[in-house]
């Protein structure tokens, strides 16, 4: 009994803990949850019972990724995600491989190949000189063996999800790849991203 109870403190002292924390953002900085902004978003799929990553499988998305070069945006998504489009982002380093973040791995450099687990993708070519774009995916490197955070607010350096390792390395560089992002950095910043444009999507 004594060890059921530990593990039901274990699940859910983090969400609690997450949300007073985002409560307590929020309203400091009531901007952070305006129209458009990620939070809204979040809120308002959670309404519609869209939780989290969504509907998790292998969809075996058979896109080509022969068009990314070192330093481009990957972004994958299952059905109904709570985080908008897309739930998740990669850098690609070159050489089929990726640097990401994951709840259980940290973040880490996987295969590309996984990505086709998703029922949707996106490539995103990052509209940047190639130097910039090798110093960010080296610049991004360093971070590999980082704590996964979900709830990694733009400000501050050292706390990581999947789309503010990328967005960091590339604002070392002086590029802003979220400039309208407020709190959070979602996915879908990136596509709407003044600095990406979209070079393959596919979907299952």
């Amino acid at each position: 009994m004594k060890e059921k109870n530990q593990d039901i403190i274990c699940i859910w002292i983090f969400p609690v803990l997450s949300l007073l924390l985002t409560v307590g953002i929020i309203w400091s900085n009531p901007q952070s949850f305006c129209e458009g902004s990620a939070g809204r978003l979040y809120m308002q799929n959670a309404i519609q019972g869209k939780i989290g990553y969504g509907c998790a499988g292998y969809y075996g998305n058979p896109i080509n990724f022969s068009g990314l070069e070192p330093g481009d945006l990957i972004l994958g998504s299952y059905p109904d995600c709570a985080y908008g489009e897309y739930s998740h982002a990669g850098l690609y380093l070159g050489n089929g491989k990726v640097l990401e973040g994951f709840v259980d791995l940290g973040v880490n450099i996987q295969d590309i190949e996984h990505y086709r687990q998703y029922q949707k993708i996106c490539l995103l070519h990052i509209k940047a000189d190639k130097k910039i774009k090798n110093q960010a995916v080296e610049s991004a490197q360093k971070y590999e063996g980082a704590l996964f955070y979900p709830l990694a607010f733009k400000p501050g350096d050292r706390i990581f999800n999947c789309t503010k390792i990328m967005w960091l390395a590339y604002m070392q560089q002086g590029i802003d790849l979220a400039p309208d992002a407020k709190l959070w950095i979602s996915p879908d910043d990136f596509k709407r991203s003044p600095y990406a444009s979209v070079i393959g999507e596919g979907e299952i």
